[in-house]
């Protein structure tokens, strides 16, 4: 009887240009799958946006967070502006329409991960907070 092969989870997941940006290409991370599935319930990017720059306004179903690994900014949800910087985690609720301006000196680092609302998850980010990691 055949078995199929597992997937190796622990080496470096490979990435993939997901989209280009007027700053330069948003990458994706490439999760394996297992019996055809994906192995993690979420996707997640690694983007960058030079100083002075606005990201497009974005509006999806998804959830989605951020998390600044370098520069700092503004995140925009709807009209709200918040100051971000390293460590900062930001949450964006489903169909909250949201940006980013660079308000600084040196390119913005940021990782993404987003996935499908359930009535539970919706609920646990209705604040949209942003919190220092």
């Amino acid at each position: 009887m055949s078995t199929a092969q597992e997937p190796d989870l622990t080496g470096v997941l490979p990435v993939e240009q997901l989209k280009v940006t007027p700053s330069g290409p948003v990458e994706g991370f490439c999760f394996p799958e297992i019996d055809h599935r994906p192995s993690a319930p979420f996707k997640a990017s690694r983007w960058r946006l030079d100083p002075g720059l606005w990201s497009n306004w974005d509006q999806h179903e998804v959830l989605e967070a951020w998390m600044v690994a370098s520069g700092t900014g503004s995140v925009w949800r709807e009209e709200e502006e918040t100051p971000v910087g390293p460590g900062d985690v930001v949450l964006m609720p489903s169909q909250v329409r949201h940006r980013l301006h660079n308000t600084g000196s040196v390119p913005m680092t940021l990782f993404s991960v987003w996935w499908p609302p359930t009535a539970q998850a919706s609920t646990a980010t209705d604040s949209g907070r942003t919190q220092r990691a």
